[in-house]
């Protein structure tokens, strides 16, 4: 017997499908993203980290000789990887490392890297907050973090990736002199960095409202375009840009 929801119109008989079960013909994940799960693990050019997992930083392939002498540079939150692979082909004798914890993301970047026979792009899966797990101290020279998730709440003010914590952890990572770079749309980030960076005791040494806007052409940063840049371009939103210090 085909049981009915109660209230609707008489002659309605739409199927009340026991708790649990699907509708006929439902995915619990797009086959594309199911495929990028599974295919990200047989790239080369990737790394799976797990929780529970700690290898010595020195184990990772971006310590193999093949890199030595080689400026390392990080994009936090890569998604894509689209700043790792325009400067990866820009720059092929510095090793660019995207880092993000959704790997189908990554895939694409990772197939893209593949195709272009950029041998100086990898990429890892883990999350942010145990960046220090992955890389020897004092040995990054470059971390970018284009658009990150602002976190709007105050409750996740400590979620947001210029928080006194993450500030910490590139600082351990980072050359003397090294640089963070930050690209938002979002005027509250961009605010809260500049104040985050002068309460932490860092310096602040470049800055814009609207890197599209210099009439210079002195920053480097608008010459790479993400798929997310140009969405909210398109909305009439100005990009900011921020560069800072730690050491």
């Amino acid at each position: 017997m085909v049981k009915t929801r109660g209230g609707l119109a008489p002659g309605d008989d739409r199927t009340i499908l026991p708790p649990g079960t699907r509708m006929p013909g439902h995915q619990p994940m797009p086959k594309n993203k199911r495929y990028k799960y599974e295919r990200v693990k047989q790239l080369p050019n990737v790394t799976l980290s797990a929780l529970g997992e700690s290898p010595p930083p020195g184990s990772y392939p971006w310590h193999d000789e093949c890199f030595a002498g080689m400026e390392t540079v990080l994009e936090l939150g890569c998604g894509k990887g689209e700043h790792s692979l325009a400067f990866a082909a820009a720059s092929p004798r510095r090793l660019f490392v995207g880092v993000d914890c959704k790997s189908h993301r990554m895939c694409v970047g990772a197939e893209k890297a593949l195709a272009a026979g950029l041998d100086n792009v990898h990429f890892l899966r883990a999350r942010i907050e145990r960046i220090g797990e992955f890389f020897r101290p004092r040995s990054i020279h470059e971390i970018w973090l284009p658009f990150p998730d602002p976190h709007p709440k105050h409750r996740a003010v400590k979620s947001r990736l210029s928080a006194a914590s993450f500030l910490d952890a590139y600082a351990g990572l980072l050359v003397p002199g090294g640089t963070v770079y930050l690209k938002t749309d979002s005027r509250l980030l961009y605010d809260f960095t500049r104040q985050s960076v002068e309460h932490w005791g860092g310096r602040v040494v470049a800055q814009c409202d609207d890197i599209h806007g210099a009439d210079d052409g002195s920053i480097a940063a608008g010459e790479v375009v993400s798929a997310f840049e140009t969405a909210a371009r398109s909305r009439e939103t100005t990009i900011k840009y921020l560069a800072f210090q730690l050491n």
